[in-house]
């Protein structure tokens, strides 16, 4: 693999325990390259992590760019981002990043984003409904947010996302901690109980009052975590991802993926260019970004995360075809989020959500 070493204040935006556990998965690496260029690009771990290493492993090899690799998850890269950029405009942690719907809002009204160069012809295969119009980047894949959980708690699939709340698993639910909203279901919740992603008041009352009678043992951090507990039964229910859930269920763990009688949320995903970054790296990563939205690769990526094809001339793995909460349709016709009005209501209700959910656990 074509590895190249990080910037110093690259690593010290990453902290020590980041960087604990990235030497730890071996996949951002630090090794040397023959061409003048250096990139980093940030994608998600585990099987999510196959198709976009592997892409740009060949693309370093042909081009003779280095390429570093951040693996991590939106939650707690995307922040350091910020902070690189703080920091230094002109020297941004990353350079070429997947990133979800919730990440990308905030980096579009952060203004951290670039146009992506007409040079990324594959653009052009991004089915016309899930362009982004200012052309900051591009969705690849949609994955549906569902519940997961632990069969041997639930003999028979959760059929609703109110059983989050059901007094029968207190202290066995967990979700995510704010400001990661796209991934703790309080929007879902308070679109169920008569809100919208603008005002999270009626969601932000069931977290609550769940928190003040111990409904939930505590938040988790990664994926990684969220199946240990879920495996060992110290959690039995969760908001969660299909894709996600869909390895740990092809490996054999006691885990499943429901789709809730109200619907699943759409979630899309996809890649953005750094805004700071050289006119070198900016064309590397165009070139990265047009490999990695072949159809072929973006059939390969679904194939190995479960998630659904945003791409023409991309197909989902034949064991996904005939299933219902792989077909598009069903995931976008469920709950559609307006990402741009949950970024702007974000700030305030972190500040909300730590004073009467977090501080009451």
């Amino acid at each position: 693999m074509n590895r190249s070493a990080m910037s110093r204040r690259g690593f010290l935006g990453l902290g020590a325990g980041s960087l604990l556990g990235l030497a730890g998965c071996g996949v951002a690496g630090i090794g040397s390259g023959s061409g003048d260029t250096s990139l980093t690009m940030f994608h998600w771990a585990g099987d999510q992590a196959t198709v976009p290493v592997r892409v740009g492993d060949e693309y370093a090899a042909a081009h003779g760019v280095k390429i570093s690799y951040i693996e991590g998850t939106n939650a707690e890269t995307f922040p350091k981002l910020v902070s690189s950029v703080q920091i230094d405009a002109g020297d941004p942690l990353l350079n070429l990043g997947f990133f979800n719907a919730q990440s990308f809002a905030t980096g579009e009204n952060s203004d951290l984003w670039l146009a992506v160069p007409d040079s990324v012809e594959n653009l052009a295969n991004v089915l016309p409904d899930y362009r982004i119009v200012s052309g900051h980047g591009a969705f690849m894949v949609m994955d549906a947010m569902g519940l997961i959980y632990n069969t041997e708690a639930f003999p028979t699939p959760p059929a609703s996302w109110m059983q989050l709340f059901d007094s029968k698993y207190q202290g066995k639910v967990t979700t995510w901690d704010a400001p990661a909203f796209g991934l703790n279901g309080l929007p879902v919740i308070a679109r169920i109980q008569g809100g919208d992603e603008g005002d999270f008041t009626l969601g932000m009352d069931e977290y609550a009052k769940a928190a003040r009678r111990g409904q939930f043992s505590g938040f988790v951090a990664s994926n990684d975590q969220l199946r240990k507990q879920l495996k060992a039964g110290e959690v039995v229910l969760a908001p969660g991802f299909q894709g996600v859930a869909q390895s740990w269920m092809d490996a054999g763990d006691p885990i499943g993926f429901a789709v809730p009688e109200e619907g699943v949320m759409a979630f899309p995903e996809g890649f953005q260019i750094i805004k700071g970054s050289t006119e070198g790296q900016v064309d590397a990563a165009a070139g990265l970004m047009d490999e990695i939205f072949d159809p072929a690769n973006v059939s390969a990526y679904c194939a190995a995360t479960a998630t659904i094809p945003l791409v023409d001339g991309a197909t989902l793995d034949k064991k996904y075809a005939d299933l219902k909460s792989f077909q598009l349709e069903t995931v976008t016709s469920s709950i559609q989020l307006d990402w741009a009005t949950l970024v702007a209501a974000t700030e305030d209700a972190t500040t909300v959500w730590n004073d009467e959910v977090k501080s009451r656990m």
